[in-house]
């Protein structure tokens, strides 16, 4: 029998061609094999006295996603594909989010609000909500469940943003990582790359900062000089040609500075999550290695995020900043 299209009564995720699929010898009721074995009975196993019968056409029932066309289960909330939410009217999506917390489905922890946060959103419906599998690997080695451990706080956007990485090769931008950059992947115990994104910015800050006088100075003295004939490429034009080369490199560091931090904050959205994923999928292996007793203890403690590190570099920001007003004023 084709269960393609179906969905598992455990975990609520669509059967897929090449899935190992369980049939209930008694009511004909299709699971994963491994949902069948994780609960160890029939999901409708309280009906069989009833002589309950498997109906295709009670579980046919699925949502299209209308950003991308992909099927979900009905009550998803948001796409299993592209991460989209599943509707666009807030009514219905408000009725989705009620519907599910009504049925608990178990998992996940406490994870903290998505970015930009779904209020009433309960996360202990998260795998149902993004139509995944709690043993479904996002990497080798690496499951769901896993990872959820290991990142903690805002699972909810990175699993399914981890899955399309491993699928389809496809993240999204992290715009957490572009405003905060090094910030964030302290946050996120990314020390290496915080450290370098964190030098990259703060050069740039002090070359800005350093050579603002002389930019203003200098910028000031080409206009008066130019009149009405200035323009960025007249002003560019005629400092090259009066200027010397120090004064001309002295003049443009402050621009230059000022256009790194802008190309450092959009190269930290960028590639923001795919580090994440490259991280996660190398240290939740190593971690369930050498604590294969107690892995999902050593998971929550060794992940999650540092939140003093990031408050220490924002203070530090802010104090570099009045500094800087006091300085260069």
């Amino acid at each position: 029998m084709d269960f393609k299209d179906l969905r598992c009564p455990v975990c609520g995720v669509p059967f897929d061609d090449g899935d190992d699929i369980v049939v209930c010898p008694e009511c004909g009721t299709p699971h994963h094999r491994i949902c069948y074995e994780r609960i160890g009975k029939c999901a409708n196993e309280q009906h069989h006295n009833d002589s309950y019968s498997f109906n295709n056409s009670e579980e046919t029932s699925f949502s299209i996603c209308p950003s991308c066309g992909a099927k979900n289960p009905k009550s998803a909330i948001f796409c299993s594909s592209c991460s989209r939410p599943m509707t666009d009217n807030a009514d219905d999506f408000d009725n989705r989010q009620s519907q599910n917390n009504q049925q608990p489905f178990g998992g996940a922890q406490q994870q903290g609000m998505p970015p930009f946060g779904f209020p009433g959103f309960n996360p202990g419906n998260m795998y149902q909500a993004v139509g995944m599998n709690p043993e479904e690997e996002i990497a080798d080695g690496v499951k769901a469940q896993d990872c959820e451990k290991y990142v903690k706080n805002n699972a909810f956007y990175y699993l399914p943003v981890f899955r399309n990485i491993k699928k389809f090769g496809r993240s999204r931008f992290n715009f957490s990582a572009a405003l905060f950059n090094g910030g964030w992947f302290l946050y996120r115990k990314m020390y290496l790359y915080g450290a370098i994104f964190t030098a990259l910015m703060a050069a740039a800050f002090f070359a800005e900062a350093f050579f603002s006088n002389i930019f203003i100075t200098t910028y000031e003295g080409l206009i008066k000089s130019m009149g009405s004939r200035a323009n960025i490429f007249t002003i560019l034009d005629y400092a090259y040609n009066n200027l010397s080369a120090s004064e001309f490199w002295m003049f443009l560091i402050t621009p230059i500075a000022s256009f790194m931090r802008i190309v450092i904050m959009a190269v930290s959205g960028i590639v923001g999550n795919r580090l994440y994923y490259r991280q996660c999928s190398k240290k939740i292996p190593e971690i369930k290695s050498k604590h294969p007793s107690n892995s999902a203890e050593a998971l929550e403690k060794q992940g999650g995020t540092n939140n003093i590190a990031a408050i220490v570099l924002l203070v530090c920001y802010i104090a570099y900043n009045i500094i800087s007003m006091l300085l260069y004023r």
